[in-house]
């Protein structure tokens, strides 16, 4: 169901893509070397979609990067909170037996 769902939501992504690639073919001339106006020294002729494609990609994973290390403090803490809970669950267990109570059902269990 999921690779279903996930194909129904990449396909028309995918053919837009597409569509853009081959709409923008033409080639474009791009100079990596600022101060050289009349004969720069690093030239590359790429086709128009390339580098709009590239810096939409690069953008995406530094989005995603910076994401992932400013949630940092929000996983640690869930972290702690999961293990908090874990030694509470044991020492309830722990609690239960010394009292002859019989144990939590595991549905009331997280974890």
């Amino acid at each position: 169901m999921k690779t279903l769902l996930k194909t129904i939501l990449i396909a028309p992504f995918a053919l837009l893509v597409l569509g853009f690639a081959l709409a923008n073919r033409s080639a474009i001339t791009i100079s990596l070397d600022p101060l050289a106006l009349f004969d720069p020294p690093l030239i590359f002729t790429v086709p128009l979609f390339l580098p709009i494609l590239l810096s939409l990609i690069l953008g995406v994973l530094l989005g995603g990067i910076a994401m992932w290390f400013s949630e940092g403090r929000h996983r640690r803490a869930a972290k702690i909170h999961l293990r908090d809970l874990e030694r509470q669950r044991r020492e309830t267990e722990e609690l239960r037996r010394e009292k002859n109570l019989p144990p939590l059902p595991p549905s009331t269990m997280i974890g």
